[in-house]
């Protein structure tokens, strides 16, 4: 069942990233804007060369774009990431997804709880209780079921596995 649904999710989400409108204006109709400064330009573009020189594919994105602005970066998605490359426990902080095949719920679970981060986690399900009963075992500071990062918690109170407080769980039907 898992492998059929990434078969299906996988085109449609690089079809959807590649979509995206990038920019560095303040008005409507941009998705995604720059990064903050060189050095995370610099750190973004280094981590997905090393994914990509140590096999990953990139399926979306992968170059900065300095026509857009000075540190634009496509968004990426990337497959066939392995814990050898930086971007898969390093901090990119840039607009890079690694994308995972799974057999399993456990799998799945075991991968994403297999890193000392973990401030946010994403379920897609169209089960919530089987959604909410994953998020319970996911360790992350914020777990959302058919969102994607939502922040609820209150202004000035870290969350995260070790950086922050406590943890939230959200559901959406």
């Amino acid at each position: 069942m898992h492998e059929k649904i990434y078969d299906k999710f996988v085109p449609a989400f690089v079809e959807a990233v590649r979509a995206m409108r990038l920019g560095t204006g303040l008005h409507f109709g941009i998705d995604m804007g720059s990064l903050v400064s060189a050095t995370q330009l610099q750190t973004t573009s280094r981590h997905v060369e090393d994914a990509r020189a140590k096999g990953a594919q990139v399926l979306a994105g992968g170059r900065a774009r300095p026509d857009l602005g000075p540190y634009m970066y496509e968004p990426t998605v990337l497959e066939g990431v392995t814990p050898a490359m930086e971007c898969r426990d390093g901090e990119t902080f840039g607009p890079v997804v690694s994308i995972y095949r799974v057999a399993s719920d456990a799998e799945a679970v075991a991968l994403a709880n297999d890193t000392e981060y973990g401030l946010n986690a994403s379920i897609w399900t169209s089960d919530v209780r089987r959604g909410r009963a994953l998020a319970a075992e996911i360790r992350t500071g914020t777990v959302n079921i058919n969102e994607a990062y939502a922040r609820r918690g209150e202004r000035g109170c870290p969350d995260g596995r070790d950086e922050g407080l406590g943890r939230r769980s959200a559901a959406r039907p």
